[in-house]
């Protein structure tokens, strides 16, 4: 394996590993042992295990933003003006819903890894940039995902794209970890369905 593909190993082991007993419990030996490595190559591939979770949540951000890339044809011929912008929106948010929805344990991990870094935080606080990570990564996907959907449209947003994009994904994260809570997707929908159409209504053609 090349030096980055051992590290996608790596990484895949850890949240296997993470989704099963938590991110506080996973050491770097209990890592090595899953990807049949030697403690050796773990710590060859990451300084520590604070930089193998700070790229377990990056993975984690980058399987989000890819299921959004998953079909191109929802970002063709979308029409233009605030109505097919609310729906090429909220066609983007299902794909992203898709994904979440047929990976309950790895969204739990999601929260693990920020309340991890939160708390550790306090006594580590280069902990606190995982977290951070975390979140400017999801930010910024979905501030792709509303940029995409404004210049398919012909529209233009008439608040700051980073607010946006930053009160989406408060909205999802809520409705996420209620999801986990009662495991009623009809309701996310119902929620994606407004949370779509309050975004479009700060637009303009």
């Amino acid at each position: 394996m090349s030096v980055e593909e051992r590290r996608a190993h790596l990484i895949e082991a850890a949240i296997g590993l993470a989704e099963k007993k938590g991110v506080a419990g996973v050491t770097t030996r209990d890592v090595a042992q899953a990807a049949g490595v030697s403690l050796g190559v773990v710590h060859y591939c990451f300084e520590n295990k604070d930089a193998l979770m700070t790229e377990l949540v990056k993975a984690l951000s980058m399987e989000l933003r890819d299921s959004v890339d998953a079909d191109e044809t929802v970002w063709q011929d979308a029409g233009s003006g605030k109505e097919a912008l609310q729906r090429l929106v909220r066609a983007g948010l299902e794909l992203m819903w898709l994904n979440i929805e047929a990976t309950p344990e790895r969204q739990l991990l999601t929260y693990e890894t920020t309340t991890y870094a939160l708390r550790e935080g306090e006594q580590t606080p280069a902990r606190i940039a995982i977290a951070r990570e975390q979140y400017t990564f999801n930010d910024s996907t979905v501030a792709d995902i509303l940029d995409h959907a404004r210049e398919a449209t012909s529209t233009q947003w008439t608040a700051p794209v980073p607010t946006l994009s930053r009160f989406t994904l408060n909205v999802i994260d809520g409705a996420v970890l209620r999801w986990l809570v009662d495991n009623d997707s009809e309701a996310v929908r119902e929620q994606l369905d407004l949370l779509s159409g309050m975004l479009a209504s700060y637009s303009t053609a």
